[in-house]
């Protein structure tokens, strides 16, 4: 405290430079969701989800609810040559790392069935153009003891299920992906049917993108709102608004050091900046609130910071490594995401602290000013009494 009082232009230039080169890395920043990547190369985990990735074509599944809205709509040989056809040419849809490993749907079955029932010739591999020859070998599949239509078929055949099965990869690329396969199926379907897009890569593109995009929002909405409270409860519009750069420094330096490291930002690095921003307004409230005291009653910036440091400091500092020392236990996990949500976490909480330790007095020092040195000298038969 001491040294950022008497050398603030010092600390202060040397804060921004470090700053400037935070926000360029912080630049370099992606959004990425990728839970192939949290576990390390070689985990045992993670070997089947690669093979699978690789050999089988893709784990996740894109399903499509086709809807006809009448009875038996599903077996007509007029919609099922359209679903074959959106077999073939969905195949072709490739937005890298994406492609189609395997698709699934009443179509298969239906073949099957027609193939079986003609001595399983391989001519008969494909659908009946009689609509009444599909039911019959539908009704006489079902009589059978099979229930694999209940997983593609509703009772009444109004609705049929579409699988496409894709490799699992990063969340955020799904969207252009979803866009061009939604594009397809719409324009082969036709209007005569409705179609709804579901299953797990959806719902999961869906879920990052709002998380990603609500949570950015919140912060925006944070900052408005904790600026004008600052400012209400220091009394002052100036250091309301310079007590935000010890709030805002250890953000953007943890946004640096992803960047330059390149982390992503993920479901999980996302929640930093709410626990950072929480906790270094917590240091700076404290601090800004004890130095106005002090300076109040000694008129002397150097004064009042090396009270507030001696008091409020302490309770400071030992909650500030109470605190990372919670966050980097995290460090132990062998999952990268947990590794890095840790270890983030903890540095912007000890930077958080740092920056009020060095550079609130600082600001402080600039903004209030120093006062002669009679100043001090004045308040001095004060605090002997």
């Amino acid at each position: 405290g001491d040294f950022a009082v008497s050398r603030p232009w010092t600390v202060i230039t040397v804060a921004f430079l470090v700053l400037a080169v935070s926000l360029a890395g912080a630049s370099r920043i992606r959004f990425s969701h990728n839970p192939l990547e949290w576990l390390p190369e070689g985990d045992r985990g993670r070997e089947p989800w690669m093979f699978m990735n690789e050999r089988l074509g893709g784990i996740n599944p894109i399903e499509v609810l086709v809807h006809t809205k009448r009875e038996n709509g599903v077996v007509d040989p007029v919609l099922l040559s359209r679903i074959e056809k959106l077999h073939a040419e969905a195949a072709q849809i490739r937005h890298d790392p994406f492609f189609i490993g395997k698709v699934t749907s009443i179509v298969d079955v239906v073949k099957e069935i027609h193939r079986a029932l003609n001595e399983n010739r391989p001519d008969y591999y494909a659908i009946p153009t009689d609509p009444a020859l599909v039911a019959q070998e539908l009704l006489l599949f079902e009589n059978a003891g099979s229930d694999d239509l209940e997983d593609l078929v509703d009772p009444q055949f109004r609705s049929g299920r579409f699988t496409v099965k894709v490799p699992m990869t990063d969340a955020v690329q799904y969207g252009a992906y979803l866009k061009a396969l939604d594009a397809e199926i719409r324009r082969i379907m036709g209007t005569e049917v409705e179609v709804t897009f579901t299953g797990l890569m959806r719902v999961m593109s869906g879920t990052i993108y709002a998380m990603m995009v609500t949570m950015t929002r919140s912060y925006l909405i944070a900052f408005a709102v904790i600026v004008p409270l600052m400012i209400l409860l220091i009394g002052s519009l100036r250091i309301g608004l310079v007590s935000m750069i010890p709030n805002l420094t250890p953000i953007v330096l943890v946004l640096g050091f992803m960047g330059w490291l390149g982390v992503p930002l993920d479901a999980f690095t996302l929640l930093i900046g709410s626990i950072a921003i929480g906790l270094a307004v917590d240091d700076t409230i404290h601090f800004m609130h004890n130095f106005g005291r002090y300076y109040e009653r000694s008129g002397d910036v150097t004064v009042a910071v090396r009270e507030t440091l001696a008091s409020t400091g302490q309770a400071l500092l030992f909650t500030s490594l109470v605190l990372s020392t919670g966050f980097f236990i995290f460090t132990l996990a062998s999952l990268n995401n947990l590794f890095f949500f840790g270890l983030l976490t903890g540095l912007a909480i000890l930077l958080a602290f740092l920056a009020d330790l060095v550079l609130a007095p600082a600001l402080m020092a600039l903004v209030v000013g120093r006062r002669a040195g009679s100043s001090a000298r004045k308040c001095a038969p004060e605090e002997a009494r």
